[in-house]
């Protein structure tokens, strides 16, 4: 596996955790895309510079929870609130992963866990993960769930048979059924239909309660380059449709809910470094389907809420990480995927 792929720090036998600690890391940038829709892209060495404070209760028995965060304080509060509302933490550890903030969130972690990660070149939701996946590892955990910061639980009965479905099952990697949620618990209580509508000009209907993720297809995206993007299912939909309220294997599962067996997100190289903020978790999957494991969607009468109006303030549908992501994410998959796709 090429080392700008995978999360060096994990073949790094003699790595220890320590209150202040960084990691090296290997990464692809894209430097120019051409006329005849190739691209070049240049190897750098990005350091990540950490700091960690672990939960007194710390237990590697059970499943840890991993929010990554930049700043959006209200949100993170918000979120952590809903854990611990509905007794997620006593069931789980949880870890907030502090991307180089500005404002305080260490003091709203409370008793939970705190790695706080700085670097020079930005936004990477991949090695925000992996280095919270490195520490896991080195504290004996087996089992990780990716969380994002804007992503809530019904009540603890629904989060405890999304962990039991998994469980139960063969699956390395697990994702659910996430819906758009109702106005009266959305982060954002003014206009964030604008957010949507700014992003999703097709769609002109009520987005609230409809699915916000429940799979992923695959379409060519991008004229300017040959790539079969990944796109969420039956976005907008109806959560009841068979199709998608339903349990299944699948080949790629979203990002912002994932339960992971830790050994096989190791031993696969974790989230590639040179996808910072798109497509690491498709390409994780696919890794996953190439091995001959398994990802399942547990969907069947469980669902989870996701205020995706949150991530989308301010943003572009590309921009030029996008634009890297996209490309490298073709490099990478287009001659193999439709031998993996089911």
């Amino acid at each position: 596996m090429k080392s700008y792929y995978n999360c060096n720090a994990f073949e790094d036998e003699a790595f220890e955790v320590k209150p202040e600690f960084s990691v090296l890391q290997s990464e692809l940038v894209l430097k120019k895309l051409n006329k005849n829709n190739s691209a070049s892209f240049a190897k750098e060495k990005v350091e990540y510079k950490c700091k960690w404070k672990k939960q007194d209760n710390f237990d590697p028995e059970k499943p840890t929870i991993i929010i990554p965060t930049r700043n959006m304080k209200d949100l993170i509060k918000k979120t952590i609130a809903n854990l611990e509302d509905n007794s997620i933490t006593k069931h789980c550890n949880l870890i907030v992963v502090d991307d180089r903030s500005d404002q305080d969130i260490k003091s709203l972690i409370g008793s939970n866990s705190y790695l706080r990660v700085d670097n020079d070149r930005g936004f990477s939701f991949s090695m925000l993960n992996n280095i919270a996946a490195l520490i896991c590892h080195k504290l004996k955990c087996s089992q990780i769930i990716l969380w994002n910061n804007d992503l809530w639980t019904v009540n603890e009965s629904n989060f405890l048979e999304f962990l039991r479905r998994h469980n139960e099952s063969s699956s390395t990697v697990s994702g659910s059924k996430l819906l758009y949620p109702p106005k009266e618990i959305s982060f954002i209580k003014e206009d964030d239909s604008k957010n949507i509508l700014e992003i999703y000009p097709q769609f002109s209907g009520n987005w609230r309660k409809t699915i916000q993720y429940a799979g992923t297809r695959f379409l060519p995206l991008m004229p300017k380059v040959q790539t079969l993007s990944p796109y969420h299912y039956k976005r907008f939909g109806d959560p009841q449709d068979p199709r998608v309220n339903c349990d299944k294997g699948t080949n790629a599962l979203t990002g912002a809910l994932l339960i992971i067996e830790l050994a096989n997100f190791i031993a696969l190289g974790g989230l590639n470094p040179s996808l910072a903020k798109n497509f690491q978790d498709t390409d994780f999957c696919l890794k996953v389907i190439e091995n001959e494991l398994h990802c399942y969607y547990f969907g069947k009468d469980l669902f989870f809420y996701h205020d995706e109006s949150v991530s989308l303030a301010g943003s572009k549908l590309e921009d030029n990480q996008f634009l890297s992501d996209e490309v490298l994410f073709g490099k990478i998959w287009n001659d193999r995927i439709s031998q993996l796709v089911i």
